[in-house]
């Protein structure tokens, strides 16, 4: 289930192109959930490079086995462990922003 688009996503996510982000969720009765994906949307609306997605963890239960990920609220970042709870909006914002602008980061 798509919550928010910021303009597709393209080959290429790291170093100024488009980031996906997937918030495990184990349904709207999940608090820890609906915090993730609150936050992730949050991102998403101030980087139009963020695509967002909730990934349901019975659905996606075998993919989420293979990353060793066991727990609701988890974040994915292009397909890998991000974060295993929902980080503060400051720490989500400053890993995005390292994904995208890494030729910058490493000049300062």
């Amino acid at each position: 289930m798509f919550l928010w688009h910021g303009g597709g996503l393209t080959e290429g996510t790291e170093g100024g192109g488009f980031l996906l982000i997937e918030v495990v969720s184990a349904g709207p009765g999940c608090s820890i959930c609906q915090k993730a994906l609150k936050l992730v949307k949050q991102a998403a609306e101030e980087f139009p490079q963020i695509e967002t997605r909730e990934l349901n963890v019975v659905e996606q239960f075998e993919r989420l086995q293979e990353l060793n990920i066991f727990s609701a609220g988890a974040i994915l970042i292009n397909g890998k462990a991000g974060f295993g709870s929902p980080p503060s909006l400051a720490k989500l914002r400053e890993r995005v922003y390292e994904l995208l602008k890494p030729e910058e980061n490493l000049q300062n």
